[in-house]
């Protein structure tokens, strides 16, 4: 008897349950984040958001574990990193939609604004003074991040400038929510205020998982599980990143400094 062997250069999936839980997930986190915005509930938003980021934490994982054994031919690489660059469009053009209707808002204001933008009684921050500072750290932790990039290129960890990536981010995170606590109006104080925090809440989200997903490849490095040959996490952690960078750029410019 002969025996055939098929090589393929796909990884079969065997059957799972995350697409589900995961579905489910976002649309209680979306559902929840309605009633915090009505009611100024937060519990129900704050146990959906840990079930979706567990669900996605445990999701990527495995993806990484098929990784290590083996399972990710190149050709498996090469669909990564397209259905990656569909994600970052569809990120982007998010962030076009709601720079859209910034602009739509700003340039042509209603009659119940006074016709002039930022609508009156509201009491701006200054731009040069905590956004500013944001977006030093920001452009630091991106300047770092290549640094680190550069050096694994060359087959050197360099795990200090890593860490230090990484605590400038938090560091933002960190300015960001002390400065919504020193703002002196709210997301219910009319259109802009809508807009502030939308914007830059959602962009706050960005940096948040962006974090995360640095995070996760910091340990990957530091376990030698990342190789010359396959490090496609680690390269898109650094391409996310470089986006919200770019993304906090145009809110510093326009949402803060125009404004």
């Amino acid at each position: 008897m002969v025996y055939y062997w098929k090589f393929n250069f796909f990884n079969i999936l065997v059957e799972s349950s995350y697409p589900i839980f995961l579905s489910f997930f976002l649309f209680s986190f979306f559902f929840s984040l309605m009633i915090f915005f009505k009611v100024n509930f937060y519990f129900f938003f704050c146990i959906s958001f840990f079930f979706l980021f567990f669900c996605l934490l445990v999701w990527v994982k495995n993806v990484f574990v098929e990784s290590l054994i083996g399972n990710h031919s190149f050709f498996m690489q090469d669909g990564f990193k397209v259905c990656f660059y569909y994600f970052l469009f569809s990120e982007l053009m998010f962030f076009f939609s709601l720079f859209w209707f910034f602009f739509d808002t700003s340039l042509v204001p209603l009659e119940e604004l006074g016709i002039y933008w930022v609508p009156s009684g509201l009491e701006m921050v200054n731009p040069f003074s905590l956004p500013f500072l944001n977006s030093l750290i920001l452009l630091g932790s991106a300047i770092t991040l290549t640094y680190v990039h550069y050096n694994f290129l060359k087959m050197l960890k360099n795990m200090y400038f890593f860490f230090f990536t990484l605590l400038l981010g938090l560091m933002f995170l960190s300015f960001q929510i002390f400065e919504y606590k020193m703002m002196m109006f709210s997301f219910s104080d009319g259109i802009f205020g809508s807009i502030f925090y939308f914007m830059t809440g959602f962009h706050g989200l960005h940096v948040f998982f962006g974090l995360i997903f640095l995070l996760m490849n910091f340990f990957l490095l530091i376990n030698n599980n990342l190789l010359m040959s396959h490090h496609l996490s680690f390269e898109f952690s650094i391409i996310y990143w470089h986006f919200v960078d770019v993304i906090w750029l145009y809110l510093f410019i326009f949402l803060y400094w125009w404004s």
